[in-house]
């Protein structure tokens, strides 16, 4: 088969692995992207890399023709909407031969599907998030636009399919308005940072655990006697980090030794400014100020030794997709406590890696991490479920499936 993929920065993105991964099973992969490597906004890039064929725009450049355009619809559009769309359609013109296109994200689904009014198209678009889907579901800061969501609603109409990365995903998906006999889940694939440490570390888990424990704790002054807990997100009101501080309250008032690792890069918002200076106030108000560490965003080749380093991972979002942290946290070992609307959660806990609360009570989630804290689970239980998912989650086994997923389709 010939496979078209578009992917805006597809070097800074998990579908680099799946374009080489789709490659390797013998498909002809040709993807569009924008990247500061080429130097025009009109004129292709063309790229070869491990057999994948890439056509490429910059990424910051105007099309000399669209520029008039570009700078009149730039308040609602963005800068570069109908650069863009020309290079897009163009793409897809000179690769309408493809068996198969696969879209990252709604905002490309739109230029796709835009194409496709004119061009026949048999196009998949791939959704990782909820915003601006109109769900029963809120939050401080959540994003809102109505320009937004009639886009999303309407990619998710014109698309010949819909894969959704799971089933949190497609639940809120057909709540939002999709169709619902379109719409397929397919898990997302671990990236090639994420692999567990034995490959590339040269030592195995429980040594590299061992090193992870020292080298982090000693950083960050956390002694033996603690028991360290630690979130891995960015600071966004969406992954629910006042359950995780209460949770430590509940724990402190039972004397019971523990520091929260709080692992990501703040965000300010319109509504109350800074989340960490929000969750710190928290902290302040249960009298656990000196029991919380910011460590600010931690670097992708990093984030693994933090993990490593806790004693238990927390995932207490309001609604998440995916959850790439509870992946990573499972392949260095470290067991994680999830809410119900972490889309990863099911594959977590089908390998022993980890588990749901379903509620989201600071009791109850104290509760939780007091048992596991006294009761770990068997660091064999919890090596088996990271080579598990390091199986079942490769790009290739990722790749194959999604393949036989779409043969399915087409014969129905």
């Amino acid at each position: 088969m010939k496979i078209a993929m578009v992917a805006a920065d597809i070097w800074g993105t998990v579908h680099l692995d799946m374009a080489q991964a789709l490659h390797r099973l013998g498909h002809a992969v040709v993807v569009y992207s924008e990247d500061k490597r080429a130097s025009s906004g009109s004129r292709f890039l063309r790229v070869n890399e491990e057999g994948v064929d890439f056509w490429v725009i910059s990424d910051t450049r105007r099309n000399a023709w669209t520029w008039l355009l570009d700078k009149l619809t730039k308040p609602l559009l963005g800068r570069r909407f109908f650069t863009s769309l020309v290079a897009i359609a163009s793409f897809l013109h000179a690769n309408s031969d493809s068996d198969l296109i696969l879209v990252e994200g709604d905002w490309m689904g739109f230029f796709v599907g835009l194409t496709a009014l004119f061009l026949p198209l048999r196009w998949v678009v791939e959704i990782h998030d909820t915003l601006y889907l109109r769900i029963p579901i809120d939050y401080p800061g959540r994003p809102r636009s109505w320009w937004r969501a009639w886009v999303k609603r309407w990619v998710l109409r014109q698309a010949t399919a819909i894969r959704a990365n799971s089933e949190v995903t497609r639940v809120a998906l057909v709540q939002g308005g999709g169709p619902q006999d379109r719409i397929f889940v397919q898990p997302l694939h671990l990236p090639w940072w994420m692999r567990a440490p034995g490959g590339n570390e040269g030592q195995d888990l429980a040594k590299f655990r061992q090193n992870a424990r020292v080298r982090v704790r000693n950083g960050l002054g956390i002694g033996e006697d603690e028991s360290l807990l630690v979130v891995m997100c960015r600071l966004d009101p969406v992954k629910g980090l006042e359950l995780a501080v209460e949770a430590l309250g509940w724990l402190a008032q039972r004397n019971i030794p523990c520091r929260l690792m709080i692992c990501g890069g703040d965000r300010r918002f319109a509504e109350f400014g800074s989340y960490q200076e929000k969750l710190t106030r928290l902290a302040t108000g249960l009298h656990i100020s000196d029991r919380i560490v910011f460590t600010g965003n931690i670097g992708v080749h990093d984030v693994k030794h933090y993990l490593a380093a806790a004693d238990l991972h927390l995932a207490p979002s309001v609604i998440d997709t995916f959850n790439y942290a509870v992946a990573e946290a499972a392949l260095v070992g470290t067991y994680s406590l999830m809410s119900a609307q972490v889309g990863a959660a099911p594959w977590i806990s089908d390998a022993g890696s980890g588990e749901v609360i379903l509620e989201r009570d600071p009791a109850l989630w104290g509760e939780g991490i007091q048992r596991l804290l006294r009761e770990p689970p068997a660091t064999g239980q919890l090596e088996q479920g990271s080579q598990s998912l390091e199986r079942d989650l490769a790009p290739d086994a990722a790749a194959r499936s999604l393949m036989a997923t779409f043969a399915e389709m087409a014969r129905t």
